[in-house]
């Protein structure tokens, strides 16, 4: 019910807003951002719905976000400006930088959704995401920030109970809705920098999903497996394992916030 809710509830109050408050500098990239949230909401409804094959999702993802990066220069990242070492690397032509974007988000939207896999998990995760981005993001985006912040706060408490579940369409919806986010937010100037979050702040706020997935897929290739066949080797399986639920959920948290909390606040 994940996807219903960003679709049914958070989507029509997120365009009223940005079609009657937002400011003139952010209307067509906030919708655009909206109809991309809705747009991969909406697949992975279907997903849950019929099963879609990895093929047509990757396909299909690639599409909007490419989409979205191609667009609007907003959502695409042509520069990568690390704080630690304090170097800059150049993406090269348009497209290249398109296609390396892509990469990026296809690669949290399918991190995220391995990393679904109990209760408060990756809503847990994405109210830390987002809380941190707000504190860098343009102060005129900060009530959308708000508003998915107290969405995912109602689905945290639901999903928490029980009563309540994402499914891949509300992972694939708040995976979107983060990562695209994340990106406006690193193509944003900051206060006393070129940029308000740098390139491996952006690294760190997302490595622990993203480095799980990476090792879940390769050992399932060695294995001869599909990387999307499921298991019960994800990292939130094995802390549940040497810890309990909910204190593996807590010890989770920890290891993939704190770091990037404490950078965030460094800085």
């Amino acid at each position: 019910m994940g996807g219903l809710t960003i679709i049914v509830a958070f989507a029509p109050l997120c365009l009223f807003y940005i079609l009657e408050a937002s400011s003139s500098r952010w209307l067509l990239s906030l919708v655009i951002w909206l109809a991309m949230v809705v747009i991969v909401t909406a697949l992975g409804i279907i997903d849950d719905r019929y099963g879609l094959s990895p093929r047509t999702r990757l396909g299909i993802t690639f599409l909007v976000f490419g989409a979205a990066a191609s667009i609007d220069p907003t959502f695409n990242v042509r520069v990568l400006d690390f704080l630690f070492p304090a170097i800059s690397f150049g993406l090269g032509t348009w497209w290249l930088a398109i296609f390396f974007t892509v990469i990026c988000l296809v690669g949290l939207l399918n991190a995220v959704n391995m990393a679904d896999g109990k209760n408060g998990l990756v809503i847990g995760l994405c109210i830390g995401w987002l809380g941190l981005l707000a504190t860098r993001a343009p102060e005129s985006l900060l009530p959308v920030f708000i508003l998915l912040i107290a969405t995912c706060l109602v689905l945290f408490v639901f999903n928490l109970r029980g009563r309540l579940f994402l499914g891949d369409g509300g992972a694939y919806g708040l995976a979107t809705a983060v990562g695209l986010l994340a990106i406006i937010t690193y193509n944003s100037p900051g206060s006393q920098t070129v940029r308000s979050v740098s390139a491996d702040e952006l690294v760190l706020l997302f490595s622990v999903p993203v480095l799980d997935s990476f090792r879940l897929t390769f050992r399932r290739v060695l294995r001869g497996q599909s990387p999307m066949a499921p298991d019960r080797d994800h990292l939130h399986h094995i802390m549940q394992a040497k810890f309990g639920w909910p204190l593996g959920l807590l010890l989770y948290y920890v290891i993939a916030l704190l770091p990037s909390t404490a950078l965030f606040l460094y800085r």
